[in-house]
C-alpha cells in the first residue's frame, strides 16, 4: 500500500499513529491545516497531526489547500493507492478524489446517513442519541454521501460527555480504518453499501446559541445540551439572583432528579451539597459542576454560597 494521511485535530492523531505502527501502512505523507491560533491568549500553534506526524518521522506538509499548487503535484508525486482523510478541514475537489486507486476514505462518527456534517457526535448526543456508528466511507464530492465499507455499532450512553466521545471515536475510528485497509491490501472485495439520501440528517458546527440552555426545556433535554456542548461552547444560562444584577453560569455537569414540582420552570426548588435544584419544563435538574463567567470551575453548591443564592433566585429563559 502507498497511503497519504490527511487529517488535523485531535481525532485524527490515533488513526496516523495505528497506521505508522504497520510498515505497510505507514503513510508516505500527512497534510493538515496550517498553524493556528488555539487559545485566546496563545499564538499560532501547529495542528496535533502536525506534531504527531513529526515525532513519527512523517513528511508533513501544512497547507490552505490540498486542491492545488505545491500540495497538489506533490500528491500526484506521491502517487498513492489510498488516502485515509480524518477530519481534515477541506472540501475535497475531483481531481484529489480520483488520484488514488483505492479513493479517498473517510473515518465518520456517525450512524450514515444519520449526522452527516462537521459535527456529528455533538449533534448525536444533543438530540438524545444513545446508539450510534463508527462508520468508513469512500469520500465523494457529496457531502458524507460517499459509499460505506464498514459501518460498526457504538453506543454513545447518557453519561459521557461530546469531549469524551470524540476522544473514544478517534480510537475506535482507528481500529475500524485499519481493518479496512488491510482488507484492501490482501486483495478482498468489500462490498460497499450505497447510502439512502432520504433518510440522511445533518449535524452543522456549533454556534455559541447552541450551548445557550432553555429552562422551559424537559430536564432530560437539557442534560443532553449540556453533554453535548463540551468543549464548546459550553452551557451557559442567565442567573437572576434575589439581589443584584443578572450573572452569566456556565454549566459543566447536571443529572436528571426524578420528581417533579409546581414552580415555573427555572426556579430553584432547592440548594444543597449535591447542587443547584433547578425546575425545568419537565422534571428536575441538578446542576453539579459549574462556574460564573471568567471564574474557575467550582461544585454547584461552592457557587450558590458564593452569591448567597435563595430559593427566590431563578434561571431566565432566553426569551426573557
Amino acid at each position: 500500500m502507498r497511503p497519504i494521511f490527511f487529517g488535523t485535530p485531535d481525532i485524527s492523531v490515533p488513526t496516523l499513529r495505528a497506521m505508522a505502527c504497520i510498515p505497510a501502512m505507514k503513510p508516505l505523507a500527512v497534510f493538515t491545516q496550517p498553524a493556528a491560533r488555539r487559545s485566546r491568549r496563545g499564538g499560532a500553534e501547529p495542528s496535533p497531526v502536525a506534531l504527531a506526524a513529526r515525532q513519527l518521522g512523517i513528511e508533513c506538509h501544512e497547507v490552505e489547500s490540498v486542491n492545488e499548487g505545491p500540495a497538489f503535484e506533490r500528491i500526484s508525486a506521491l502517487a498513492p493507492d489510498v488516502i485515509v482523510v480524518v477530519s481534515f478541514g477541506q472540501i475535497l475537489k475531483k481531481a484529489v478524489l480520483g488520484l488514488p486507486k483505492h479513493g479517498c476514505l473517510n473515518m465518520h462518527p456517525s450512524k450514515l446517513p444519520q449526522f452527516r456534517g462537521a459535527a456529528p457526535v455533538q449533534r448525536a448526543v444533543m438530540a438524545g442519541v444513545r446508539e450510534s456508528a463508527i462508520t468508513i466511507m469512500r469520500l465523494v464530492r457529496k457531502l458524507d454521501a460517499g459509499p460505506i465499507l464498514l459501518q460498526q455499532q457504538w453506543m454513545l450512553g447518557e453519561e459521557k460527555t461530546a469531549e469524551e466521545l470524540l476522544a473514544e471515536a478517534g480510537e475506535r475510528g482507528a481500529a475500524a480504518m485499519l481493518d479496512v485497509l488491510q482488507r484492501l491490501e490482501r486483495g478482498e472485495n468489500i462490498p460497499e453499501q450505497i447510502q439512502d439520501d432520504a433518510q440522511a440528517t445533518l449535524a452543522p458546527p456549533l454556534s455559541k446559541e447552541d450551548g445557550v440552555l432553555d429552562v422551559r426545556r424537559s430536564a432530560l433535554e437539557l442534560r443532553d445540551q449540556i453533554r453535548g456542548v463540551q468543549p464548546w461552547p459550553r452551557a451557559s444560562v442567565m442567573l437572576q439572583p434575589e439581589q443584584g444584577p443578572p450573572r452569566r453560569i456556565i454549566v459543566h455537569d447536571a443529572r436528571v432528579i426524578t420528581g417533579a414540582a409546581a414552580a415555573k420552570p427555572g426556579g430553584i426548588f432547592m440548594i444543597d451539597k449535591s447542587g443547584i435544584l433547578l425546575v425545568t419544563g419537565k422534571g428536575l435538574l441538578e446542576i453539579t459542576q459549574c462556574q460564573l463567567e471568567g471564574k474557575s470551575k467550582q461544585p454547584a453548591f461552592a457557587v450558590a454560597n458564593g452569591l448567597r443564592l435563595t430559593t427566590a433566585a431563578y434561571f431566565a429563559a432566553p426569551s426573557a
